[in-house]
């Protein structure tokens, strides 16, 4: 590169050099061809001279190549290019305005007269043409005189008797309404009998039967369809309600001798079903008003000589959670009370207790096979009874050089358990083994008399867990109300087992459901009628 001073004189030396020869180039433009585009130049460093050269061409040693690109001057307008193609044709335009209505037309020729006759004039000229051979008679009626018409109905029928005959003049002819009374209906559409109350505020029976007879008030046999089915539009009214003062209100019997002999097993099929179809709501309901008490619903086994089970609680679909039985109550009662002779509630799986367990009797514990002969014998184990809620570890451990030895709790222990006591043995040599530290950060120390000594070790905490704190037990509780004066087992203390304080199963208000035969309840007999295997499948819904 050169010195400051060497670009000033280099750029006057091209200033000069371009001036001379864009003035040369100017002044020969009439003899010679246009002047380069771009020009180029060797520069002297050492005479500050300039000199022309080619583009190609290289400048000698110590010399700098430069170029310059010449503008010329702007060249004339071309001519203006050819007409485009035209464009598309673009959409139409809005509908323009109505035009005003037109004039009205010119009035039509006026019509031909009509008859001038009145009336009377009209009546005349009938009766002129009314008579033998004028093929008109204005006594006739399609070619019948009027006493080949029904006249207007004038008679009517008593009440309890209906209309079996209507006389031409109008008369009526009544008979009583007597049983036995049949509605056959033969076509595959409309009903029987249909009995309409249209009166929304009427309170009425739309049918009312009364029957001082033992058989049934409504019997209704079907082969297809539903025997008895009840709709209604209301939350306070009952699609079937029986009501009874005596006996019982609604019984549904499922005839297992029928379903049996026609059908085979008859598994799955219930007397009296509940179906809900809604987000909420109940399948079957009973509840009880009499303050007194009484029972919503039981189910009774073992009626005329029956086996099976009471009462059945079971979810059917692997994808629902929710629970398959649920006792709840809101008064000082149990939710759940079950009572047995020998077993009164039996578990075949896991069981969650959220608040306390009570046991008034033994605590059985563990309770398994043998392992010493499974097949001939069970081993029992009870669990270890204490007057305060507490925690138990237990360990081995061996004592180092020095005689010492940390044994470490679970490190949840010192959170639920405190007042801790100790138990220290040493094992296989005679010898003092203490305690050397309680619990402390979760661990404790054990020293022995001689280094390298087994201890067996036991720690137990009172438990000081929130769930301890708020459910603790008392030893020893005063007995109040009505259990003062009573046992929990009175046979124990050589006492009747009307003094025991423990609650027992009320007796049922209720007599047993016992059904000695089909006419009991006015149900037909298994074998009355002539009921078919396809009639029989029908009945049962299967």
């Amino acid at each position: 590169m050169f010195a400051g001073s060497t670009r000033s004189l280099c750029r006057a030396a091209v200033a000069i050099a371009l001036v001379a020869a864009f003035g040369a180039t100017a002044a020969s433009t009439a003899q010679a061809a246009a002047p380069p585009k771009r020009i180029y130049a060797c520069v002297t460093k050492q005479f500050n001279t300039l000199n022309l050269t080619t583009r190609t061409a290289t400048c000698p040693k110590g010399q700098m190549k430069l170029s310059w690109s010449r503008r010329g001057a702007p060249g004339d307008k071309g001519d203006p290019g050819s007409p485009g193609a035209p464009g598309g044709k673009g959409d139409p335009g809005a509908p323009g305005a109505p035009g005003a209505p037109g004039a009205p037309g010119e009035q039509g020729t006026p019509g031909t007269s009509g008859s001038p006759d009145q009336p009377a004039d009209v009546l005349a000229k009938l009766l002129q043409v009314d008579g033998d051979g004028s093929g008109l008679d204005a006594d006739l009626l399609g070619g019948l005189p009027h006493a080949s018409y029904q006249q207007r109905v004038a008679g009517t029928c008593a009440a309890g008797s209906w209309v079996s005959a209507v006389a031409a003049d109008g008369t009526v002819t009544c008979n009583s309404v007597a049983a036995p009374l049949t509605l056959t209906q033969t076509e595959t559409t409309g009903r029987a009998l249909t009995a309409d109350i249209t009166n929304a505020s009427s309170g009425e029976r739309a049918i009312s039967v009364n029957n001082a007879g033992v058989g049934p008030g409504v019997f209704a046999n079907t082969t297809g369809g539903n025997s008895l089915w009840g709709i209604v539009g209301s939350v306070s009214a009952a699609a079937v309600i029986g009501d009874s003062s005596s006996g019982e209100a609604v019984v549904a019997r499922q005839n297992g001798a029928i379903c049996q002999d026609f059908i085979g097993d008859c598994n799955g099929i219930g007397a009296v079903v509940g179906r809900h179809d809604g987000p909420s709501g109940f399948g079957v309901r009973g509840f009880v008003t009499d303050p007194e008490g009484a029972i919503g619903v039981i189910g009774q086994a073992g009626i005329s000589g029956g086996t099976g089970t009471a009462m059945r609680a079971e979810n059917v679909n692997a994808a629902n959670n929710d629970n398959a039985l649920e006792a709840v109550t809101n008064g000082n009662g149990s939710a759940l009370f079950a009572q047995g002779a020998t077993t009164a509630a039996t578990f075949n799986g896991a069981v969650q207790i959220n608040v306390d367990l009570t046991v008034t009797g033994t605590k059985s514990g563990f309770h398994i096979d043998d392992p010493r002969a499974p097949t001939e014998r069970t081993l029992t184990h009870t669990p270890v009874e204490t007057d305060a809620l507490t925690v138990t570890y237990s360990g081995n451990v061996r004592t180092g050089a020095d005689g010492r030895a940390v044994v470490r709790l679970p490190s949840y222990a010192t959170t639920i358990a405190a007042g801790w006591r100790y138990t220290v043995t040493p094992i296989g040599r005679f010898g003092q083994a203490i305690v050397e530290r309680e619990v402390s950060g979760g661990r404790f120390t054990v020293r022995t008399e001689h280094p390298g000594t087994k201890v067996s070790w036991t720690v137990i905490g009172l438990r000081r867990d929130p769930q301890a704190r708020r459910h603790g037990i008392d030893a020893v509780a005063e007995k109040r109300g009505a259990e003062r004066g009573k046992y929990l087992e009175p046979s124990l203390y050589g006492a009747p087992a009307s003094r025991s304080s423990v609650p027992r199963l009320k007796a049922t208000t209720g007599r047993p459901l016992a059904i000695a035969s089909s006419t009991t309840l006015g149900i037909p007999s298994q074998r009355e009628g002539s009921t078919s295997a396809s009639q029989a499948a029908r009945m049962l819904g299967t």
